[in-house]
């Protein structure tokens, strides 16, 4: 009877120590407590957790990562009041992170500047590293922020983006120095040139930049730390005359360069040590302009066929590259001009393609592989939005498939003595079984001696008869002439 009731003493939750009541979140220590809370991307719900736990009730008022969320079922007045009082009740800690997503597409706030200016000096003065604000806007403003913002010497990330259907204005300070600034994002913004021009001058430390959907006017960036750039306009939002005219990149240390633009920019790119880029060329001036690259005159598109092939001499270090449909399709419209000497691409490896396999983007392709003897690896996806302009090519199953043409039909690309017989794998993205994919494919079967795998990636189109169109162009690559003997073909 004694063994019984001292079991049932122990068991007793009356018997119980303080201790063992006290909830296992209260243990933990504060630095983890915040690492765990940084995770929750919305500093109401972060607000509501509170209640886990007694020790965790103002925990939250020292957080160091600060994220702001809006939700279109409150007010923009009760959000932006959120956002103060939150920062009111902090303690005087620092920040390491502040982000305020404020995207709604009925904000008329006209406080929002005013509000923004207050969130960023207290911002500065927590000696915030990262300072995100995202704000959509219905309708143009003007920003200038407090010159501290761009003097902040704590600040390594900024990203703004200030816009929506309009862009916003950001006016820049004359006096600029952020020594610790490495990664810059500029979105939907109207930046000066001048302005501009001082601004990467004075970010000794800068190592990402981000343009993207900006109107400015001639942009140079001139930056030895410099290690990855993108810009990018919008054909939607923006007319080219209204983005950069001319470009000028000066980054010796530059490694990935990612870029969309008008094929009439001028650019001035001095890249040495780049490792990969990517280029997308848009022609259409504005949306829905009928006026496309097909209907230019040949003046314009042997000028931008010129421009292509500069860029292209730029990229001597480049390992990886990407081209758009866009890209090809200039180069292959100017015949004359690829008989001239190339450029080079020595280092290239692995060179990605969105293009379309008419004859002369085709010949294209295989151009850009004489020009570069390392590479090893190809992958083309078909650009759908490019064929409505191409005449209907037929499905490998509804003609008489001959090969016998095969050096006519790509005399171009095999005139010279870089044959493409280096490449190992070659893969085609959004097949449907066209003759000009398998006569695409041929090709690399029957010239690359070292080839080792072909990969095919259907695209389902609806039709019912897929499966005997994929078996049927299986059939046909089976029978076709190999020159390498490891060559495997893989369907997905």
């Amino acid at each position: 009877m004694e063994e019984e009731m001292e079991e049932e003493t122990i068991d007793s939750p009356e018997s119980a120590s303080p201790k063992s009541e006290e909830d296992k979140f209260s243990l933990l220590p504060n630095a983890l407590i915040h690492h765990i809370l940084s995770f929750v991307d919305d500093m109401r719900i972060t607000v509501q957790m509170s209640i886990l736990s007694n020790r965790w009730r103002h925990i939250w008022k020292s957080l160091p990562v600060l994220t702001f969320r809006y939700d279109p079922i409150v007010s923009n007045g009760f959000f932006r009041d959120f956002v103060a009082a939150a920062l009111m009740l902090r303690e005087d800690t620092d920040i390491r992170a502040l982000t305020v997503l404020w995207i709604d597409p009925l904000n008329t706030d006209i406080d929002i500047a005013d509000a923004l200016n207050t969130w960023v000096l207290y911002a500065v003065k927590r000696k915030v590293k990262k300072l995100v604000f995202v704000i959509g806007v219905n309708k143009s403003q003007s920003f200038e922020f407090p010159e501290c913002l761009f003097n902040c010497e704590s600040l390594t990330d900024l990203h703004l983006y200030l816009g929506s259907m309009y862009r916003s204005t950001l006016c820049l300070p004359e006096s600029i120095h952020l020594p610790k600034l490495k990664s810059l994002k500029f979105e939907a913004l109207h930046l000066y040139e001048d302005l501009m021009n001082d601004f990467f001058t004075s970010c000794p430390a800068l190592e990402s930049v981000t343009i993207r959907n900006c109107i400015m006017g001639d942009l140079q960036i001139v930056s030895h730390s410099l290690k990855h750039f993108t810009m990018v306009y919008s054909s939607f939002n923006a007319t080219v005359s209204e983005v950069a005219n001319s470009f000028l990149l000066f980054a010796p240390n530059l490694e990935s360069f990612d870029i969309k633009c008008h094929p009439s920019q001028l650019f001035g790119l001095f890249l040495k040590s780049l490792v990969k880029a990517d280029v997308e060329m848009v022609v259409q001036e504005k949306r829905n302009s009928p006026y496309t690259y097909s209907e230019l005159p040949g003046e314009a598109k042997d000028m931008f066929a010129k421009a292509m092939m500069l860029m292209l001499e730029k990229f001597r270090s480049v390992k990886d590259l990407t081209l758009s449909s866009r890209f090809i399709q200039i180069i292959s419209r100017s015949p004359d001009l690829l008989k001239t000497k190339p450029p080079q691409l020595p280092n290239l490896r692995r060179m990605q393609l969105r293009t379309y396999l008419s004859k002369d983007c085709a010949q294209a392709i295989l151009y850009l592989l004489r020009i570069s003897p390392k590479i090893e690896s190809l992958s083309v996806r078909i650009d759908k939005d490019c064929l409505a302009d191409q005449p209907t090519v037929p499905y490998c199953d509804e003609i008489n498939f001959s090969s016998e043409n095969i050096e006519e039909y790509w005399k171009p690309g095999l005139t010279s003595q870089y044959e493409p017989l280096h490449l190992k794998v070659v893969e085609l993205v959004d097949v449907n079984g066209s003759v000009d994919e398998l006569r695409f494919i041929e090709v690399f079967l029957k010239y690359a001696v070292r080839l080792e795998k072909v990969v095919l990636y259907w695209i389902w189109d609806g039709s019912d008869n897929l499966m005997d169109r994929v078996m049927k162009f299986d059939e046909k690559l089976r029978s076709l002439p190999k020159a390498s003997s490891r060559v495997s073909t893989l369907f997905y």
